[in-house]
């Protein structure tokens, strides 16, 4: 029988409520609202409370606003204490629902939804990888973007035969967006020459990008000192804090599903790391395998993107409460999304 005692209880409630709404003749208030509201979306009866109450805290007078703004859901999250005040294991699934909703919001908004369909919209400084078919991939930068062509950055990659000249080469150029998702197109060099003793390709405009795949998890760029560690393996004690220091290094982007670091030297895709920051008086580690590589010939300076193993709840409702501004989203405009 105390099995299904909780289940009794809910029913008992669901009965009430239902008599109250007869008893009003079917005019549903903002309150019940709310709690079907809440209902649906996946929140117990003892959580949906506790919103109740972390609103009025948060002094957010339209308690549907929570599943509609943002800003007010981030408010809410702050009252309930955000991961300082997860001191049970109720409260961090709660967090855990709270972020998900959070980020559905997020994604919700147009510069998430729009993307682009020419080459023409891209923007100077954007990085770009270039595949000559049968030889490889080679990576560059727009310098320039007019409208009969664009300017690219000579691309670096492997070595090529002597005499090679790009243009006339049919190419296949990828690209990630900022605020958007990965694109991908077909065009052709048309010319490769030397603008101010500067080596640069010209490239064509193509009216036919293809989006590929879209963020999955929000981002937020950081200037956090780091240590990275090299794992032979990521299973085990990849959440396992280092005693020792490791290679010092910048985080320079983080999400809770991947991260970027800033480090001296070149490094390669396919090694498995580990980093170590703190986040205020939180001590956060992330593990992964580094799934692509961006080195500054002139600085001596990689920065490796990292695609992490999935952290645990704790862990990762430490890392959405920094991405989303810690407190309330105070500072929103570093907010963006990855995949």
């Amino acid at each position: 029988m105390p099995s299904f005692l909780p289940l009794i209880i809910v029913v008992i409630i669901l009965a009430f409520l239902s008599l109250i709404l007869l008893a009003r003749s079917g005019k549903r208030t903002p309150f019940f609202d709310f709690v079907g509201k809440a209902l649906a979306e996946g929140f117990s009866f003892m959580e949906t409370s506790r919103l109740r109450e972390a609103a009025k805290v948060a002094g957010t007078k339209d308690l549907g606003l929570i599943f509609r703004s943002a800003r007010d859901l981030d408010r809410v999250i702050a009252a309930i204490g955000g991961v300082d005040g997860a001191k049970s294991r109720e409260i961090a699934r709660l967090l855990e629902k709270l972020y998900e909703l959070r980020k559905r919001l997020e994604f919700e908004q147009p510069r998430y939804l729009m993307g682009i369909r020419s080459s023409r919209h891209l923007g100077q400084g954007q990085r770009l990888r270039v595949l000559l078919p049968g030889i490889g991939v080679f990576h560059s930068t727009l310098i320039d973007n007019n409208p009969r062509y664009m300017v690219l950055s000579w691309p670096l990659g492997i070595k090529l035969p002597k005499g090679f000249v790009w243009k006339g080469k049919k190419v296949s150029v990828y690209f990630w967006r900022r605020d958007d998702a990965g694109y991908v197109f077909d065009s052709y060099v048309l010319d490769d020459l030397r603008i101010r003793d500067v080596p640069v390709i010209h490239v064509a405009h193509s009216e036919s990008l293809l989006r590929t795949q879209k963020r999955k998890s929000i981002r937020t760029r950081t200037t956090i000192p780091a240590y990275l560690y090299l794992l032979k393996r990521i299973e085990g004690a990849f959440e396992k804090p280092e005693l020792q220091p490791g290679l010092r290094s910048r985080l320079v982007d983080l999400s809770e599903d991947g991260f970027a670091l800033l480090i001296g030297g070149k490094a390669r895709e396919g090694i498995l790391v580990k980093a170590q920051f703190a986040l205020g008086a939180r001590q956060i580690v992330m593990s992964g395998t580094v799934k692509s590589v961006d080195f500054d010939r002139t600085a001596n300076q990689s920065t490796i993107h990292v695609e992490a193993v999935s952290p645990s709840p704790r862990m990762r409702n430490a890392l959405r409460s920094y991405v989303y501004g810690n407190n309330a989203g105070n500072d929103e405009s570093r907010i963006e999304a990855e995949s």
